[in-house]
């Protein structure tokens, strides 16, 4: 008796599964490498300070930016499926340069440039692809949350493989995830194409401007995303929601490493654990939105949930005990784990299918841009405040942001009806 029926055999091969699966890899890639391996290497192996740890990461938010950004003209012009395919490959080689190059400051500065412009790209074309399989709402918010708990369900995977390979061997051996992870990636990728319908619209829609695209080429394209983003209310708003939410949220990825190590005082392993339990509860956020009607995917909830993650953040860095610590990360866990399908179900649906690439990297553009400035900031901060009261405070602003945000959009537009 075969161990799946014909039918089960089928569901796993199905656009929506491939497209799910190849999600998972793509951010067990990032998440194994990007907190255990980067920022671990660098404060656990060559015992760097925060000024040294908060330039790497500006690499990385610098250069996802740029990969972002440059993805969505991309995107838009040849599709996701090869976007994505190309950009899971090129990451692959990275993968290998990182794991077999002797460990030392340069390198990281190296892998950090190299794997944010890699993960810029497949961020970018992975969260426009779900428009380019369907444009019914319904199946657009079902398609973003799977794709949103796989995302989830990486997050605990990942840190819990770095965070393993810490106690076997060192962070650096981290770095083997990510060409094993991202080959299969665009192997799934490259068998799941695009819709012809959605395609010929899409077409159809650069169509109009392929004179103008011709004589201005590119950067046109670029800057066309963002007269779109900025001229419709709902994008616009949503661009300001994430950029100022997330803006403070830069101080955390230049002093999160040092919390661990200086307030919770745990090893480098915790780094691991303590982010899979964000992961947990990411993915319950992700799968709750499969619960909420389409009427209810407004601007209002995202706000709300990023209401969540700041109180869930304070929580978790409120004091010096490891058990409330994995309290705060569940709960911050489950807004942002809820925030992701919601945002690219509205963005989706609020953009012609032609400009949805070059939307989605604006998104993305602002996103990974917020945190820049608070990256070089927060270290000075810290020399006043201390690491803790730093963080602490970073969570307060996004709260009080979120709440803001929540209060101005609570009579907003409605979501993506049925």
């Amino acid at each position: 008796m075969p161990l799946f029926s014909r039918p089960a055999r089928r569901a796993l091969f199905t656009p929506t599964a491939r497209l799910v699966l190849a999600n998972f890899l793509l951010v067990v890639c990032f998440t194994a490498t990007y907190f255990v391996g980067v920022i671990g290497c660098a404060t656990y192996e060559l015992g760097a300070d925060a000024l040294a740890v908060s330039a790497l990461v500006v690499l990385i938010n610098v250069t996802l930016v740029i990969g972002g950004a440059l993805a969505g003209v991309v995107t838009d012009r040849m599709g996701p499926r090869l976007t994505l395919t190309a950009s899971l490959a090129g990451m692959a080689l990275i993968g290998v340069f990182a794991l077999l190059m002797p460990l030392s400051y340069p390198t990281l500065a190296a892998v950090s440039m190299l794997e944010g412009l890699a993960d810029g790209f497949c961020s970018t074309a992975v969260s426009a692809y779900p428009r380019f399989l369907t444009s019914r709402p319904r199946e657009l918010k079902r398609m973003n949350s799977l794709c949103g708990t796989a995302v989830s369900v990486a997050v605990i995977a990942g840190p819990l493989i770095g965070g393993a390979a810490t106690v076997v061997a060192t962070n650096q051996v981290s770095f083997a995830t990510i060409p094993v992870a991202a080959l299969l990636a665009a192997a799934l990728a490259w068998v799941t194409p695009e819709e012809p319908e959605a395609r010929g619209k899409q077409r159809a829609g650069n169509a109009a401007g392929e004179k103008a695209a011709a004589r201005e080429g590119f950067w046109h394209q670029l800057v066309e995303g963002f007269r779109v983003t900025f001229s419709h209310d709902t994008l616009r708003t949503l661009f300001l929601l994430y950029f100022l939410g997330f803006f403070a949220y830069g101080a955390f990825d230049s002093l999160e490493s040092l919390f661990y190590r200086d307030v919770l005082q745990v090893t480098g392993d915790w780094m691991g654990w303590l982010s899979a339990c964000a992961g947990v509860g990411a993915t319950a956020g992700s799968l709750l939105v499969l619960r909420v009607s389409t009427k209810r995917l407004t601007l209002g909830t995202i706000a709300a949930l990023l209401l969540v993650t700041g109180v869930g953040s304070m929580i978790y860095v409120g004091t010096a005990n490891v058990a409330i610590a994995v309290v705060g990360q569940l709960v911050t866990g489950l807004g942002f784990g809820a925030m992701r399908p919601v945002k690219d179900t509205v963005l989706q649906h609020s953009c012609d299918i032609s400009c949805v690439g070059r939307v989605t990297a604006v998104m993305n553009v602002g996103t990974n841009s917020a945190g820049t400035l608070p990256l070089l900031v927060a270290p000075l901060v810290a020399d006043v405040l201390g690491v803790q009261g730093t963080l602490f405070a970073a969570s307060v602003i996004v709260a009080l942001l979120a709440l803001v945000f929540f209060l101005l959009t609570r009579r907003g537009g409605e979501g993506p009806r049925h």
